[in-house]
């Protein structure tokens, strides 16, 4: 065990829904690197690498043949090349995937989640804003020698960080200094955040399952349809010119105490005890009053007709929320 790891292991983890620090190990990193890592990625991926420079990081997403999405990443240039955010739990399936691709390309792929200790942080608290090691606006990256620093924007006037610190030593020291402001919390009160703020992820559960823009990732600056070629961009672009989409992500609170989880089925009122294709879980957390907060990806007009239930819970009622960013008029 780490010392990063013993010593979260350590802090009290009381569930917040604002002002709070977390250890967010279960984020994983793939480190990119190489004389050709730049066009490796900018042949797989669904946004245009060449935006991104050390100072802003980018949100983007790897998808199959098909156009259904294996992961989204927050993609972040360093020195030596480049880091890919996603859940811990891909990285096993994703970087035996995308080493195929190399072929005869000076680019190599690491899991380097142990390298970094990486923690989260929510607040409206100036004197954490304010530290000289976070970056003051949303989309930039601050870096140093051993610490990259991302801001994520705001969520409910509260703005949200994500580091990454080479240096166990450091980042307690980091934790310790920011806990005078800040309650220590769990990793589901960041999750909680990323669900407010309408960001999806995919988990193993939901691989292959979504188009991107089924997924609002278009909305959300992780689409480039400018850009070459990438696996599944056809299918991308058909939707985005010539198709009508006919699924998108919402968000909205289920009376549960249950969480479903993602993956989950999603069934129209209608329906008796089988799938029938309405929808599904994208992210489901309870946040510390025990209210259920979900992103969910359905048909839009059972959505918007607010005709869906769990299939695994049928009496859950579901309460539609806005996200945070304005939808596309369908």
């Amino acid at each position: 065990m780490s010392d990063w790891q013993a010593f979260i292991e350590s802090q009290p983890k009381q569930q917040q829904d604002g002002n709070f620090i977390c250890d967010a190990s279960d984020l994983g990193l793939i480190l990119v690197t190489g004389d050709d890592a730049k066009n490796f990625l900018q042949n797989q991926f669904s946004n245009d690498i060449a935006e991104i420079d050390q100072n802003h990081f980018q949100l983007s997403s790897y998808s199959s043949p098909k156009g259904r999405m294996l992961a989204i990443f927050r993609i972040v240039q360093i020195d030596n090349g480049y880091l890919l955010i996603c859940p811990s739990a891909l990285l096993s399936k994703l970087i035996p995937l995308l080493q195929m691709y190399v072929v005869h390309s000076q680019v190599s792929l690491a899991d380097a989640s142990a390298h970094f200790s990486r923690l989260a942080i929510m607040t409206d608290q100036a004197g954490v804003i304010e530290q000289g090691y976070l970056p003051k606006n949303e989309g930039e990256v601050r870096q140093s020698d051993s610490l990259i620093a991302l801001n994520l924007g705001k969520l409910d006037g509260e703005a949200r960080f994500l580091l990454l610190s080479l240096v166990q030593d450091e980042a307690i020291t980091i934790w310790n200094q920011l806990c005078e402001s800040l309650q220590t919390s769990s990793f589901d009160s960041w999750r909680l955040s990323e669900i407010k703020a309408g960001i999806p992820v995919i988990y193993p559960e939901t691989s292959e399952e979504f188009v991107a823009q089924m997924a609002n990732l278009n909305l959300l600056g992780g689409v480039n349809f400018k850009k070459g070629c990438y696996p599944g961009q056809e299918i991308v672009a058909r939707m985005q010119y010539l198709g009508k989409l006919k699924r998108r992500m919402f968000l909205a609170r289920i009376e549960t105490n249950e969480c479903p989880a993602p993956g989950d089925d999603l069934v129209g009122n209608s329906t008796g005890g089988a799938a029938d294709g309405s929808g599904k879980i994208v992210e489901a957390v309870l946040d510390h009053q025990g209210h259920c907060y979900c992103l969910y990806i359905a048909q839009i007009k059972k959505a918007l007709d607010n005709s869906l239930r769990l299939l695994k819970q049928p009496e859950a009622k579901f309460l539609p929320l806005n996200l945070p960013y304005p939808l596309a008029d369908e």
